[in-house]
């Protein structure tokens, strides 16, 4: 006769307690990496975060502020700023959208006029001008100076885009126009 009681291996089945254990534990990971995943797309194709560098924008923005830039799903239009890929430029430029696609832009010598309105802006650094803002020496072009200040419309897909601290801005002021396919993002945040 043979016994089998203690000559094999136990087979023994996990108790109720420890399949629940695992399953949450299991569900929790899945949570977290279902989590982390869309953290990462939100990240990069719906917002990114961005560091500013420089002090264009002051005093909106400062050097080194950090601020988040929607991708997908906005609108652009006059005062809201934007992250944009300008060609040639060392970073993505931060700058204030001043007049879109349509609107006539024109600097008289002491302000922006868009759409035969001088512009209210609370916002930028300073509200007298240098003398040589919008000069000959600092326009990237002859033609960019007569046509700031003899008066422009800008067609379709164009934006003119300024910084808030005008004095210290390489903006429209100096390259003219901008693409709106240049455009990145708006600026939604900062933190």
């Amino acid at each position: 006769m043979t016994d089998n009681s203690g000559s094999g291996p136990e087979e023994r089945q996990p108790s109720a307690k420890s399949r629940r254990i695992n399953i949450g534990v299991t569900t929790a990971i899945a949570v977290i990496l279902v989590a982390l995943v869309i953290t990462l797309i939100v990240l990069f194709f719906v917002v990114t975060p961005y560091v500013v560098s420089g002090e264009s924008m002051m005093p909106t923005l400062q050097d080194g502020n950090h601020i988040m830039v929607r991708k997908v799903g906005f609108t652009i239009e006059r005062g809201d700023i934007i992250l944009f890929d300008r060609p040639n430029a060392e970073y993505p430029p931060v700058k204030r959208v001043i007049a879109v696609a349509g609107d006539t832009v024109r600097f008289n010598g002491e302000t922006w006029v868009v759409n035969g309105e001088a512009l209210e802006e609370d916002y930028v650094l300073q509200t007298v001008y240098e003398s040589d803002y919008v000069s000959p020496f600092t326009c990237d072009s002859t033609e960019i100076y007569e046509t700031i200040t003899n008066g422009f419309t800008l067609g379709e897909g164009e934006l003119f885009v300024l910084g808030d601290n005008r004095n210290n801005s390489y903006d429209s002021h100096n390259y003219g126009a901008i693409l709106s396919d240049w455009v990145i993002g708006k600026v939604v945040n900062v933190y």
